[in-house]
């Protein structure tokens, strides 16, 4: 590790490329004899080694010497023209090379190809070597002195797998975050409590917001909880889009503000939300207005943690306590620097480095960014005169006008190896706050040829290289784990800024509103990411671009896909422009609106990495398959076949055609043997068998592979013993999928086929779709598949008996659907096994018509079983397991003849029964309950038969929710509930027509939220109900009543404490009672929908307090209150907030 403080200079891995490339034989034997041409290029590498050894000198003076900065520069622009040489030089080799064995068509496009290139080659190297000349005179003049040590390429990691560290625990900021609690209680009066936490950047802001987002207490008091990367750009849109999101779990397509508002106000309806907004910049007060008011709704509660450096947008965001983020004491800052450091090590071993750390730890300035950067710069090196380089460096006396971190953060990556600092400040392309998955990142630097291959004897995988790479970087704190997601990471913006400056004008990012650098004929790597989805543009290549010839990097990304919008909205770019960029090795058209690439598109001989993805392409040109160095391919989800001559790449290693219904794949496929990644496979309709032969020539595959048209393979027989999938030990999911209802003339060819396909034990997860054997092959199930974790079953309608998974030891997700022939789940699904299904967390059985009988073990079985579905199952008569200690969520639908007593479920959360059970007297078979001391929700549906529930009421002291609907016949609800049911917060009743009250002694006084729909006798009973006496009752709807009511709602039905007050489709009702408003003095919304014969609100009478009206489907009051400047919308001008639709 010393090494890579000696020998750590940015030039020197670029160097080291060029001089292996010069060495190699290709290049010998392709120039021998061609004195002019091997003269001048061992003139190149004489010049480059005379660059090679002043490198470190030149990188520690470039910060106080501005014309070795200038040096560098062009020295770097050299470099970059040296290497697309030698690239073109490496590809004209290999070429000739192929040339060889090729066709006549293959050898006559070499030879053009090799001809024309050959008479550029002189031309290209009298230039590069006068430019180098000149770069080479300077050196002299700006007396930059040769390494005395010699400089030394840091090797790259051993092949030793070393996994990304887990995040440490949060050190020094305890105190911290429970004054944030305290400011919480202290402002328990205000419906949105903001607490903004503002500090100088890499204090830890958004450090102290991940650890109260973390913490239990946090976890227990909200039942939502959210978190956005805001960054620069105050968008209003894409954060509710994050917000919604984050509490739903899935992305919303929402594609119009307003639509999304009030989805999210449905969602926080009588919820407790938290949300952090980190890293704020705006300081646009009706912005933050705009944005504030979707959470004046009817939620419970609302705290939100906005983070910034401003303290303007504090006082924006709030009036109250701002929350000042210090800096940490030396002590625990140097706790994090220690970890970073030394991580699990002895700490005793090594007294001499901890004093010196001190000393760079006092440097930090209580920054907890800067010490953890620098501890991962000396991670693992343990030589002392290292670490008293950096505590004696002089980059800590820079002057830094913007920020004193900035000395640390250069620090940080003055000492990291060469090939991290490349890797690291390619990196620079992505604007701030993007987050990257680890394997798009890989991919482009492998695009970028920045993986170094280290020199032993066994080669090492490129993609393990950039991983070790990813992981180091990681460790160093370069890149952080998201917030949102596992899966992404991201570059704090102190950081984004360091690589950017270094990059300088070699990197451009082309933001929208066009405030960035200058392009130069310099530039190599232009990145554009649209944001903003509304904004309607054609993606223009600024003319100054198409001086920068030498463009390596063309990446554009658009937020809003192609298919999105059709062609509206869209980013859309003229690809003509693309003969001036010659050079690019990575080209991105991500969601951009075009629907076919250049039949010129082999003319870039240098791509690597080609990604269409979400743009209207349905075809590719043949002339696709002549880029000979394309390494990654990522296709549109509209591509259903493969240029013919596919198999010519035989240097791409990922075929990313993910959500494309390949219709057949062309020939010779097994050829492109260096393939890693391919997500779908289809098989044509007139295959015989072949194509499937090739795929197990594929032997590296890994990730993920989709078998598409399955029903179209022949000669299928049982002597047929070659490998198809088996070899395959690096692929984690498998999908094998027929043709829906394809009708196998032979079921057990079908099940032969099954049988050849068998996969590798090490696969994790497996999907059979529309298989239509009789039985499954032995291997399905087999003990020998330790790893596999999930397994779907579906449609595989001619199977009599599931396979015996209950062996499978580390199954924990099983879905089994549309099985239309199981009679019964027997023996045979257990397994030969002591404890089957030992690890299994989640349960799906769904439409299975046939099924009657669930065969249960007694003993330990399901033991982690958390959610259990058994959904359309209608001949299923009894037998539900009796014991599962870890069960949260059962769901029961559609299961009419189900006779049987629900589990003994401690842990239950969640309960859904709809139109399932038999009816006897008017009970529900699957009852009595038994206690359910964690259930929070129940709910019951489409059960026409149900009259009543057990006497003695539910024992459920922690039910917050109860759901009851299309319970036609239903009379009475739960005996008990007021004493019950004391956490009950929300009561919805929809369509029980027949009843009449609430049970004897009310509603709980918990009760928050009240809904009655279509309840006929209920509401007519409403002044008997005993509302006003329900003290906690927030939210009150009433809707769907077809009897007369003119006049709502009378005086004191409603308590006064009501907040949110919904009335719907009540045909009848002609006029609002006054009266009945008169003591609603905390009503903040009011919504009104379908009141056809409602023409006035009576404006005098609606409280003061009403903060929002929403108004749909009333044309009477539409055309009293829709003109924003007609009289009657005068009148109720004083609500801030007036929808009407």
């Amino acid at each position: 590790m010393a090494g890579a403080l000696v020998g750590g200079a940015f030039l020197s891995a670029f160097l080291q490329v060029a001089f292996d490339r010069l060495a190699s034989r290709d290049f010998r034997d392709f120039f021998k004899g061609r004195k002019d041409i091997d003269g001048s290029l061992k003139k190149l590498k004489m010049l480059l080694r005379s660059a090679y050894v002043v490198l470190v000198d030149a990188e520690d003076n470039q910060y106080t010497n501005p014309d070795v900065k200038e040096w560098l520069d062009d020295l770097q622009d050299a470099v970059y023209d040296a290497d697309d040489l030698l690239d073109e030089i490496a590809l004209r080799c290999k070429l000739q090379a192929e040339s060889q064995t090729g066709t006549s068509e293959v050898r006559n496009f070499i030879t053009a190809f090799v001809d024309s290139f050959d008479k550029e080659i002189p031309f290209k190297l009298e230039k590069i070597l006068a430019d180098l000349d000149s770069i080479i005179d300077q050196m002299g003049i700006l007396s930059l002195k040769k390494d005395i040590v010699g400089v030394k390429l840091s090797s790259p990691p051993s092949q030793t797998k070393t996994s990304c560290p887990a995040t440490c625990d949060v050190i020094g900021r305890d105190m911290d975050k429970e004054e944030i609690f305290k400011l919480w209680q202290s402002d328990v009066a205000s419906e949105i409590c903001v607490v903004p936490i503002v500090g100088m950047g890499g204090i830890g802001k958004t450090t102290l917001a991940q650890f109260v987002f973390n913490d239990e207490k946090v976890k227990k008091s909200f039942d939502l909880k959210a978190w956005v990367c805001v960054s620069e750009n105050f968008d209003n849109l894409e954060i509710l889009k994050a917000i919604s999101e984050g509490i739903n779990g899935t992305a919303s397509n929402f594609q119009y503000l307003q639509s999304l508002e009030m989805e999210i106000q449905k969602t926080l309806k009588g919820k407790k939300f938290f949300l952090v907004l980190d890293d704020v910049w705006n300081e646009n007060y009706d912005v933050w207005d705009n944005f504030i008011k979707v959470f004046k709704c009817e939620a419970q509660e609302v705290k939100i943690i906005v983070t910034t450096r401003s303290e303007k947008v504090a006082r924006v965001v709030t009036v109250s306590t701002h929350y000042f983020l210090n800096e940490l004491s030396n002590e625990d800052c140097m706790k994090i620097f220690v970890h970073s450091a030394f991580g699990n090590r002895n700490l005793h071993e090594f007294p001499q480095l901890l004093e010196i750390g001190k000393e760079i730890v006092e440097k930090c300035r209580g920054l907890p960014l800067a010490a953890k950067t620098l501890g991962g710069s000396l991670r693992s090196n343990f030589n002392q005169n290292d670490w008293i380089k950096i505590w004696k460096s002089h980059i800590w006396d820079l002057p830094d006008a913007k920020t004193n971190i900035f000395p640390a953060l250069r620090l940080s990556y003055h000492y990291i190896p060469s090939h991290l600092k490349r890797c690291f400040t390619y990196s620079s392309i992505f604007p701030k706050g993007y987050e990257f998955e680890k394997e798009e990142l890989i991919l482009l630097w492998m695009a970028e040829g920045l993986l170094q291959q280290p020199k032993e004897a066994r080669r090492i995988e490129l993609e393990e290289i950039g991983e070790e790479y990813f992981n180091d970087l990681v460790s160093r704190s370069f890149f952080q784990q998201s917030s949102k997601s596992k899966s992404c990471f991201l570059m704090h913006d102190l950081i984004n800024d360091l690589a950017k400056s270094i990059c300088g004008k070699f990197c451009f990012r082309l933001d929208e509103s066009n405030e960035s650098n200058e392009i130069t004929k310099e530039t190599r790597h232009l990145s554009y990411y649209k944001a903003d989805i509304y904004s309607v543009k054609e993606f223009e290549i600024p003319l100054e671009a198409m001086e920068a010839k030498g463009l390596r990097t063309l990446l554009v990304k658009s937020h809003s896909p192609a298919w999105m919008f059709k062609d509206k909205n869209i980013v859309k770019m003229d690809l003509n422009l693309l003969q001036n960029f010659k050079f690019l090795r990575v080209l991105s058209l991500y969601g951009i609106g075009i629907n076919k690439l250049p039949i010129t598109i082999d003319n870039l001989v240098h791509l690597r990495y080609l990604n269409s993805c979400y743009t209207g392409i349905k075809d590719l040109p043949d002339s696709l398959c002549n880029l000979y160095n394309l390494q990654t391919l990522i296709l549109s989800s509209d591509i259903t076949k493969l240029p013919t001559n596919m198999s010519k790449l035989i240097n791409l290693r990922h075929l990313d055609n993910s959500g494309a219904w390949m219709k057949e794949m062309p020939p010779q496929m097994g050829k492109m043997k260096n393939l890693r990644k391919l997500s779908v496979f289809g098989v044509g309709i007139h295959d015989d068998g072949s194509s499937i032969k090739e795929l197990g020539e594929l032997q590296h595959l890994s990730g993920k592979l989709s078998l598409l048209n399955l029903e179209n393979v022949q000669c299928i027989n049982k002597e047929n013993t070659e490998v198809i999938l088996k070899n395959k030990q690096d692929l984690s999911e498998l999908e094998l999928k027929w043709k829906h209802r394809h009708g196998a003339e032979d079921s057990e060819k079908e099940r032969i086929l099954l049988e050849q396909l068998c996969p590798c034990t090490n696969l994790n997860s497996l999907t059979i779709t529309n298989y239509e054997g009789t039985s499954f092959p032995k291997w399905l199930g087999d003990s020998s598949f330790s790893k596999m974790v999930s397994i779907e079953l579906s449609d595989c309608d001619n199977c009599f008996s599931l396979p015996p998974l209950g062996q499978l030891p580390d199954l924990k997700s099983l879905r089994i659907e549309y099985f239309g022939k199981i009679l019964s789940v027997g023996l045979e699904f257990y397994g030969n096994t002591i404890n089957p299904f030992r690890a299994l967390e989640y349960l799906s059985f769904k439409n299975m018509p046939e099924w009657q009988e669930w065969v249960l073990l007694k003993g330990e079985v399901f033991t982690c079983l958390r959610e259990l579905y058994i959904e359309d199952c209608p001949k299923l008569i009894g037998g539900l397991p009796v014991q599962l200690p870890s069960l949260t969520k059962l769901d029961i639908c559609e299961c009419k003849q189900l006779v049987a007593s629900l589990p003994n479920s401690p842990a239950l959360h969640q309960l859904l029964l709809s139109y399932t059970g038999k009816i006897e007297g008017g009970v529900y078979s699957i009852l009595p309950f038994p206690p359910f001391a964690s259930l929070s929700r129940l709910e019951i549906c489409e059960c026409p038969d149900l009259v009543s529930f057990p006497s003695g009421g539910l024992s459920a002291p922690n039910l917050s929710e109860i759901v009851i609907s299309m319970c036609e016949n239903l009379k009475s609800l739960p005996e008990g509930m007021h004493t019950l049911l004391p956490s009950l917060v929300r009561l919805d009743l929809g369509w029980c027509t027949e009843l009449e009250s609430f049970p004897e002694g009310g509603l709980p006084s918990s009760l928050e939220s009240l809904a009655i729909c279509r309840c006929e006798k209920l509401i007519s009973r409403r002044m008997a109900l005993g509302l006003q006496g329900l003290h906690s009752l927030k939210s009150f709807t009433i809707s769907n009543y077809h009897n007369e009511l003119e006049s709502f709602p009378e005086e004191a039905l409603l308590p006064p404490n009501l907040t949110d007050f919904t009335i719907g489709y009540l045909p009848n009702l002609k006029s609002l009672n006054g009266k009945g408003f008169q003591l609603l003095n905390s009503l903040k919304n009011l919504s009104i929908w379908n009141c056809h014969s409602l023409d006035c609100l009576l404006e005098d009478v609606l409280p003061t307090s009403l903060y929002q009206l929403q108004i749909s489907c009333c044309c009477f009051l539409k055309e009293r209150y829709g003109n924003e400047k007609g009289e009657g919308r005068v009148k109720i001008a004083h609500i801030s907030r007036i929808s009407i639709s």
